[in-house]
């Protein structure tokens, strides 16, 4: 062999044993590059100040919002003129309603609230407001309540459900008696005739509630 074949023999074989060195050599991975930090989204902070004006904070940036307070109603104040009921007529009517409210709503299945009894109160007095209802519709007022009451201790259920109901039947009786009838004892004949008593309290029930009817269809002087 020539020096010059021998020459190409080592090239050749230092040339394989460092190819072979390369691939037994671990490779080393490349490392990702670092990525910045997205800003954030889903982390918002409200600044709020006086409940008027607040600040977003979202991202890096600012965003201000502007909230507009709704303006408030004006007051209504009711001023009575001349001539309307007196403070012991409101007081009065007042008790009535309160009457009248506990009674519906312990016969009626659908109660009845202060503020509808007023309105039907101002109705019948030809008023918008209590306030303003005139010295001369009082009685109306009045008779107007009280009627809804005599309605609702007519009913069938009354006696059962309403705890003043007998109190209330008696009472009404001698106050006709004795207001339009003139004769405090105008029942009497009517109770010994009919149900061999003396006294209305010692009425039943329905006996009661005939008496009631008889007393408030009867007229002076029958």
């Amino acid at each position: 062999m020539s020096d010059r074949d021998e020459k190409i023999v080592r090239l050749q074989a230092a040339l394989n044993e460092a190819t072979s060195a390369e691939i037994a050599a671990p490779v080393k991975p490349k490392r990702a590059p670092r990525k910045k930090p997205a800003p954030p989204t889903g982390n918002v902070i409200y600044v709020n100040g006086d409940g008027v004006a607040a600040g977003q904070i979202a991202g890096g940036d600012i965003h201000n919002h502007q909230y507009t307070q709704p303006p408030r109603s004006p007051r209504v104040t009711v001023t009575p003129g001349d001539g309307v009921i007196s403070n012991e007529q409101k007081i009065a009517l007042t008790a009535l309603r309160d009457e009248w409210i506990t009674l519906h709503n312990s016969i009626k299945k659908q109660p009845l609230g202060f503020g509808a009894a007023w309105s039907r109160i101002n109705k019948a007095a030809g008023v918008t407001s209590y306030h303003l209802i005139q010295a001369d519709r009082y009685d109306a007022a009045v008779a107007y309540v009280r009627k809804q009451i005599a309605i609702l201790r007519g009913k069938a259920s009354a006696p059962a459900k309403d705890k003043q109901w007998r109190s209330a039947r008696i009472g009404a009786i001698k106050a006709r008696c004795n207001n339009q009838l003139g004769d405090p004892e105008a029942y009497k004949a009517y109770i010994r005739k009919n149900f061999s008593a003396e006294s209305l309290a010692d009425l039943a029930t329905d006996e009661l509630q005939r008496t009631y009817a008889y007393i408030m269809a009867k007229k002076p002087g029958q």
